[in-house]
């Protein structure tokens, strides 16, 4: 019954879809409110529609279902740089895919640049909450 309510949820919110195995938020303002309400740290993909790696990172570690899982106590959100470049330049984003998080509040945690695979990945996501 819960992933009915899921499903249904997603389709009420445009700015939201699900890539990989996660939900994803598409607009950063929103996903900001999410997160203050929520009291959730927030996830930023940055990505661009070229990039092969940010294509690997969405399939086999976004893909993963342990990493999705984990990733629920995040607002993550999926953030086009090349069609949010002030965005992305704010958080100093040179290569693709590069992951930010931020307090709920929006101050900055850490930004990684580059590809990391599942293990990895929920590695440093564990990390990540350990600090908040």
């Amino acid at each position: 019954m819960a992933g009915i309510f899921f499903i249904l949820g997603c389709t009420q919110l445009q700015s939201q879809s699900v890539a990989g195995n996660i939900a994803w938020q598409y607009d950063f303002n929103k996903a900001q409110i999410l997160a203050a309400s929520e009291k959730k740290p927030i996830l930023i993909d940055f990505y661009t529609e070229w990039c092969g790696w940010c294509k690997r990172l969405d399939k086999d570690t976004y893909g993963n279902k342990e990493v999705a899982d984990f990733a629920r106590q995040f607002v993550c959100v999926k953030i086009d740089a090349e069609k949010n470049e002030a965005l992305a330049q704010q958080y100093d984003v040179r290569g693709f895919p590069t992951t930010v998080f931020l307090k709920s509040d929006g101050t900055l945690i850490e930004a990684v640049p580059g590809y990391l695979p599942p293990d990895q990945f929920l590695e440093l996501l564990k990390r990540i909450m350990d600090g908040v």
